[in-house]
């Protein structure tokens, strides 16, 4: 299953899938930033998803990114400057709990999960 097959109708379930499972793996291996295990820049973020072949439009990604960031999986620090991007977000315990599977949500998938 791809995350680029806009036929696909679990594409955004992926996409917000893959973007808890590479904070989490960040935040549950060597802690990029240690002072705060649990935050990941834009930056490392996009390259992540960029190594792994998997890097979304920019619309599907912030689409991603507001619905983990409305349900309290992931926090977002949007920039206020117009540009509609953000320069981080944050893993929650309710991330964690989706991603470990003691909470469920259908319209998160993780495809290494199946």
């Amino acid at each position: 299953m791809s995350i680029f097959n806009k036929n696909n109708p679990r594409r955004a379930a992926l996409i917000r899938g893959r973007l808890i499972e590479v904070v989490y793996f960040a935040a549950m291996g060597d802690a990029l930033n240690p002072d705060d295990p649990y935050t990941m820049s834009r930056g490392v973020l996009v390259a992540a998803l960029e190594q792994l072949g998997e890097l979304p439009a920019e619309n599907d990604l912030h689409a991603a990114l507001r619905y983990c960031a409305e349900k309290g999986y992931l926090e977002v620090a949007w920039r206020k400057d117009g540009s509609g991007t953000f320069d981080q977000v944050r893993l929650t315990t309710a991330g964690i709990d989706l991603y470990e599977g003691t909470l469920h949500d259908k319209a998160v998938y993780f495809a290494s999960r199946r």
